[in-house]
């Protein structure tokens, strides 16, 4: 049995800018960190030949991988060929995960680059990270046709810590670690605070990046004009965590959020409106819903420490509950092999 252990993740700019109807043409950067709240997926090895997967409220039992309902893990295990190296022999596979999946934190992705991970291992691979975060990605995108996916999720799956990544519009991504200061990471993990909406986003971050289309009619800015301001405020971002200034970054994640809400003819719903208005009256200096379009399962606020028990408070009459979590270094792993 192998026991896998991947870290979510928290977008810290230029989110959005990793999809290939946007790099193609213009090159994308943005910027992820690893943090603690996890997804964990159990694998073992079965004695007869059935593929038994347990995800949400399913429970598949099959006989042949194709059946299984499960995309991710359909389509990773038709592409290693698990069936001919399993000799007729089935899996049984589980997920635990500690947030929802449509939850913006990057749930899909982080699944394959782990069950990926740990199908490598049984079958004796050696794999790169990057190759790791790239086959991931040709499985969501490719094999699964989830077109409007991007590669944040998987790669800072694979990579961890608090990376910066830049894709060519031929697809290729620069890994570009970000080798901040203590002070400055404490900073950001004291003044970074997330809470739950207590909903469940009604579609994943694939439909809603497909819904919204890649340009609006009318007077808003083209969905290209708003990801090239979504790009420059990511670099802004970075080098603002870099040179130490936090308070600068919590600023430009407001920029980040007025100008993502602008991504859709119905912006953000009143009731986000209100939280976000809210919070920033109770000390907030910016925030955004986790995960993309404008309707997610997180806040995410920035707010000094004088002000984060007025924060707290204010997010409390609207039954939102703050989630611990910490940036952790380390991707995807193997936590348990026997």
């Amino acid at each position: 049995m192998l026991l896998g252990k991947v870290p979510l993740r928290l977008s810290m700019g230029g989110g959005g800018t990793d999809i290939a109807s946007f790099y193609q043409s213009e090159g994308g950067f943005w910027t992820s960190a690893a943090i603690s709240l996890y997804v964990r997926l159990t694998v073992n090895r079965r004695w007869d030949n059935l593929w038994v997967v347990k995800y949400s409220n399913n429970v598949d039992r099959v006989t042949d991988v194709a059946e299984v309902g499960h995309p991710i893990f359909r389509e990773a295990l038709l592409l290693l060929k698990a069936q001919d190296w399993l000799k007729g022999k089935g899996l049984e596979i589980n997920i635990i995960s500690d947030v929802p999946t449509k939850s913006g934190l990057g749930v899909s992705g982080a699944i394959a680059v782990n069950f990926l991970e740990i199908l490598h291992k049984m079958k004796g691979d050696g794999i790169s990270r990057q190759a790791l975060a790239e086959e991931a990605y040709h499985v969501e995108f490719e094999r699964c046709g989830s077109s409007s996916t991007g590669k944040q999720d998987q790669y800072i799956a694979a990579i961890g810590g608090i990376t910066s990544f830049e894709v060519t519009r031929k697809g290729h991504v620069d890994i570009l670690p970000l080798n901040l200061e203590n002070r400055t990471l404490l900073e950001l993990n004291e003044n970074l605070v997330l809470f739950g909406t207590g909903t469940v986003r009604p579609k994943s971050a694939a439909e809603t990046l497909r819904d919204q289309g890649f340009v609006f009619s009318g007077e808003k800015m083209s969905k290209v004009d708003n990801l090239k301001v979504i790009k420059e405020i990511g670099l802004e971002q970075r080098e603002a965590m870099l040179s130490g200034n936090i308070r600068l970054f919590g600023e430009l994640l407001d920029k980040h959020w007025e100008t993502k809400k602008l991504y859709s003819d119905h912006t953000a719903n009143p009731a986000i409106d209100d939280i976000y208005e809210v919070a920033k009256q109770a000390g907030a200096i910016g925030g955004k819903v986790v995960g993309a379009g404008t309707v997610g399962a997180y806040w995410l606020f920035y707010v000094e420490a004088d002000k984060k028990s007025a924060l707290r408070d204010a997010m409390a009459a609207y039954n939102l509950q703050e989630v611990p979590w910490s940036f952790v270094e380390h991707g995807s792993m193997i936590s348990y092999c026997e």
